[in-house]
């Protein structure tokens, strides 16, 4: 082993010792959440399985029903039913206080809340907080560099040159049980290296966001797109439009379209969001919806940004979100990014044994057992 592939190998051994179970942890829990709605819907049918009948109603009506059973709160969106959820979904704030509500799709009547303590919540904030909140976010950002540096250094230690290349995609079943730890745990490392990098890089992505797309725009620049704001000097000149008459308008934009979600304006000069999808439910996974912007005191629409990406970097930071989280391609890249998220447990356990190995091996035994044969 050469000066440089000794260094890479401690600092690969090291970092995977360090990080090793934290790594399994985060991954695991990050698997499991794949099918976070499928596990909302389990443990919440009578929230998220519900469907009277009747047609689906539109937005506005759930406006109303939110404002008569919250009439202290101010709803902060609203999202439509989904292929994965039946039900409107929306978000009431009070002070700090935030309530996950649903609403029946077939007669908008109030189905109750998301308890805000539960097994789930609690999986995602260990998943994205590691339950410190945004100290955590920062490490779990400190801890997708270390997958990443595993991932160029264990490559790097994987590759022996083009002659035993196919040899190192297989196990020896009959090598020691030594060597056979260490070749499992470079196989799993080399088939899986694509996703672990993938979810390195979209990790980094969401914990340092600001950073990571001033990256991706140095590549290609990302398109600027300007938010506009609600005229305040309207608020006095006439009575502000009703959100049924503001929803109304934004669909003449979009003649045709679903409303999948309204984001509601919180300061003064903000402008009603509203969010079209090109089919009804929404479809699972939607990496972009059509966003138009209506001046929330003149009911005008103002501008309307396309979900169409106009340079590489555009697509790059749209794919992001999808690719971490795995919901772009249907039940089975869910079930593979289940299977795949309990790898580095996998590479944890193997490596670990195969340092043991090495560390405490029988008395006599080389220090370092042969390497794959030629």
């Amino acid at each position: 082993m050469t000066l440089v592939r000794r260094a890479l190998f401690q600092v690969h051994l090291w970092i995977g010792i360090a990080t090793g179970l934290y790594l399994c942890v985060v991954c695991a829990s990050g698997a499991v959440l794949v099918f976070r709605i499928e596990l909302q819907r389990a443990a919440y049918p009578e929230l998220l399985a519900t469907r009277s009948s009747g047609p689906t109603v539109d937005m506005a009506r759930i406006l109303e029903a939110l404002a008569q059973e919250y009439p202290a709160h101010r709803v902060a969106g609203v999202d439509a039913p989904t292929a994965a959820r039946s039900t409107y979904l929306a978000y009431v704030t009070h002070g700090e206080e935030l309530r996950t509500v649903l609403l029946d799709a077939g007669s908008a009547r109030v189905l109750g809340e998301l308890p805000e303590s539960s097994l789930i919540r609690t999986l995602q904030d260990l998943h994205f907080n590691l339950l410190t909140g945004r100290r955590g976010r920062t490490i779990n950002g400190i801890g997708a560099l270390c997958l990443l540096a595993m991932c160029i250094t264990g490559s790097i230690l994987w590759w022996r040159g083009r002659m035993q290349r196919r040899r190192g995609l297989t196990v020896d079943l009959t090598a020691p049980w030594p060597r056979m730890l260490r070749e499992l745990h470079e196989v799993v490392g080399i088939w899986t290296l694509a996703f672990l990098f993938l979810w390195a890089v979209t990790a980094l992505s969401l914990t340092f966001p600001r950073q990571f797309r001033a990256v991706v725009s140095a590549i290609s620049p990302l398109s600027a797109t300007a938010v506009p704001s609600s005229d305040v000097a309207g608020a006095t000149s006439a009575p502000s439009p009703s959100w049924t008459s503001m929803i109304a308008s934004a669909q003449q934009v979009r003649p045709g379209w679903h409303v999948a979600r309204i984001v509601l304006p919180r300061a003064d000069n903000d402008a009603l969001q509203v969010l079209f999808a090109h089919k009804q439910p929404t479809p699972s996974g939607t990496r972009t919806l059509d966003l138009v912007y209506v001046d929330r005191y003149t009911g005008r629409p103002l501008a309307q940004h396309s979900g169409a990406k106009s340079s590489f970097g555009d697509a790059i930071v749209a794919w992001l979100r999808p690719l971490h989280v795995g919901d772009f391609g249907g039940f089975p890249v869910k079930v593979a990014w289940l299977l795949l998220g309990f790898m580095p447990a996998l590479l944890f356990a193997t490596g670990a044994s195969a340092w043991g190995a090495r560390i405490w091996r029988p008395t006599g035994q080389p220090a370092n057992w042969p390497d794959r044969p030629e």
